[in-house]
């Protein structure tokens, strides 16, 4: 899963991928492992250059807060491939994650006609599970996630390509 977040030292890219029961998180090019387990507190106990720590993460929009060693640090979530991030953006032909999550479950495959509204992934999100609607009345052109894979914030899940003359995207949240 790769993240591009901003923090005061600029913007850094973060790559996170789960390896023989261990995380390889490379930042800006440098790879770390570390050992990672939620703590059954809605945190994370993480194991890293000899020392466990405690990390908790809030969100709020675009800004992610992770508690650690009793610092908060500050990190904003920056999507190259989204003009500015806007939420408008994020209803249409191209379903992405909205926030970092697990996919439960894949409700469509490619080829799937879907009408706009219709529920096309669930996903599992701070122990909450949210139904990713089509924006837009087509058939699934390609989807590119599968059950129990772990998203990042704007990765994309399912592609619909529009019908001809098909009325313009639902808004988020928006129902048909």
């Amino acid at each position: 899963m790769l993240l591009y977040l901003r923090d005061s030292d600029g913007d850094h890219a973060v790559d996170v991928v789960r390896r023989d029961g261990l995380w390889l998180v490379t930042i800006d090019g440098t790879a770390h492992e570390l050992d990672a387990a939620p703590d059954g507190e809605g945190g994370w106990l993480v194991a890293w250059q000899g020392r466990r720590r405690r990390l908790r993460v809030a969100a709020r929009d675009q800004e992610r807060f992770v508690f650690a060693d009793g610092r908060t640090h500050r990190l904003q979530v920056v999507d190259p491939d989204r003009d500015g991030g806007r939420e408008e953006d994020a209803a249409g032909p191209g379903l992405r994650a909205g926030m970092p999550g697990k996919v439960v479950r894949v409700l469509v495959e490619a080829g799937t006609r879907v009408q706009a509204g219709r529920p096309l992934v669930i996903l599992e999100s701070m122990k909450m599970e949210t139904e990713l609607l089509a924006g837009v009345a087509g058939t699934v052109a390609r989807v590119h996630v599968t059950a129990g894979q772990v998203v990042a914030q704007g990765d994309p899940l399912v592609d619909v390509e529009p019908d001809q003359g098909a009325p313009a995207a639902l808004p988020p949240g928006a129902s048909p």
